[in-house]
């Protein structure tokens, strides 16, 4: 079946747009800063074909890559241990080589022109992992106003807003609210994790909340504390399910 003219039209302006603004100013790729070779985005085909997806045999509850032959439905020995808030998390890939590199140019470095390439990574984890028509609410974990106000922006948030887009579905950012500033949780274990972000979170619109299916997102999950936490609060705020993508796993 032929696409309407219209669309045609529509789609061949674009492509000569990108075409046009590509020559003039080139798009260089954030893995190994050469001119980028793919017809959207930040990153060349080599550099796109080296990130670790996450592959299928993983923990159903939090999304743990095991390595082994599985064959049925498990959850992890940390998901035994601590049963986490959320129902169930996804992340796109692997946080290593270029994808941990971009995750680091957006988070810390400024580089918000990542966040669509970003997006589009969560948003292909989200379709594949999720009902994404059962979703009711996009919500990103939030920062506490002092590390927002020295960073600038809300990582999170931004990723949000631009995979609410892809979904239409609403971005809830003030839903929740950080009550008190944690120290930063890189150097902690699991269990130094949960208790860092323990009663630090907050929802702000239980209405907003209740009865729905929100979708927690954040950049990067390492142990799942946070976002558990997160969860744990849109739970008892009367949250009916509560899903969690984020764009790397540690």
């Amino acid at each position: 079946m032929q696409r309407p003219v219209v669309t045609t039209l529509l789609a061949d302006a674009t492509a000569a747009a990108v075409a046009v603004l590509d020559l003039a100013f080139p798009r260089h790729c954030a893995g190994c800063g050469r001119t980028v070779d793919r017809p959207q985005g930040h990153l060349c085909w080599e550099c796109f074909r080296t990130i670790e997806w996450r592959g299928t045999a993983v923990c159903q509850r939090c999304g743990l890559l095991i390595e082994a032959r599985v064959t049925h439905a498990f959850d992890c020995h940390a998901c035994q241990e601590h049963p986490p808030a959320f129902d169930r998390a996804r992340s796109a890939g692997r946080f290593a080589g270029v994808l941990r590199e971009m995750l680091h140019q957006f988070k810390y470095g400024g580089a918000t022109w990542l966040c669509a390439d970003l997006a589009e990574l969560l948003h292909g984890c989200v379709l594949a992992h999720f009902a994404a028509a059962e979703v009711d609410m996009v919500v990103p974990v939030p920062l506490h106003t002092q590390k927002q106000r020295e960073r600038g922006y809300n990582q999170a948030a931004l990723l949000a807003a631009a995979l609410a887009r892809r979904l239409q579905r609403p971005c809830v950012a003030d839903v929740l609210a950080r009550t008190r500033a944690t120290p930063t949780q890189t150097h902690l274990h699991a269990n130094q994790r949960r208790q860092n972000v323990r009663q630090a979170f907050a929802v702000r619109s239980p209405a907003w909340v209740r009865g729905r299916t929100a979708l927690v997102i954040d950049d990067v999950m390492t142990t799942g504390a946070t976002i558990s936490e997160v969860s744990a609060n849109l739970k008892r705020a009367g949250a009916w399910r509560v899903w969690a993508a984020t764009v790397a796993r540690g």
